[in-house]
């Protein structure tokens, strides 16, 4: 090969599948969220989860200087607490979460941490997690201010993120970050 030729170096693509749970209180915005993630659209209507509702979706990162496909099976559990019996087999064999809160809503955000110490209980306290503040579209309403949450994620030793599935603001953020954090810490174990 001449000094001038190029070698081309053929890369595989590396794919993976992770479970994610979505959790939190109903009415939080949960299934907004995945809505505006997986289809750009935003429902006003406020239908309740039912069980679990899974979606998944691809998302491409960087890692270590190469591209690597994540895809995620996203599970959008129930907040209502009729399906609390359930969530045990939701639960088990996740790798990641999103712990989603209102921030207009106080009770909300003070139930994060009955939310989390329930998927500790089904031995998930190492997986990979978010804390997200939702609806920041309702700035007027704003109840939880950013140092309370800062402070809560620090102590969960979770990212934190504040997003508006209305607008879309953060929504793909929180996902590819998600998809990020857990592809890492998998690749360390």
């Amino acid at each position: 090969m001449s000094e001038d030729e190029e070698k081309i170096v053929f890369q595989s693509k590396t794919e993976s599948i992770y479970k994610c749970i979505v959790i939190g209180d109903p009415a939080v915005g949960k299934t907004s969220l995945l809505t505006k993630f997986s289809t750009k659209q935003f429902k006003t209507q406020y239908i309740p989860t039912v069980g679990v509702n899974i979606v998944k979706e691809q998302i491409d990162i960087e890692f270590q200087e190469r591209e690597v496909t994540v895809n995620l099976m996203l599970w959008d559990i129930a907040g209502q607490p009729q399906f609390y019996m359930l969530h045990k087999p939701y639960f088990q064999g996740a790798d990641g979460m999103l712990l989603v809160f209102d921030i207009t809503r106080s009770s909300t955000f003070s139930n994060v941490k009955n939310w989390y110490n329930t998927a500790v209980k089904y031995g998930l306290s190492g997986i990979p997690r978010i804390l997200v503040g939702n609806k920041i579209d309702l700035k007027d309403e704003r109840k939880i201010i950013q140092p309370m949450s800062k402070h809560l994620s620090t102590e969960l030793n979770a990212s934190y993120y504040e997003t508006s599935a209305k607008t879309g603001e953060n929504v793909k953020k929180i996902f590819e970050k998600l998809a990020e954090i857990i592809y890492h810490s998998k690749s360390q174990s």
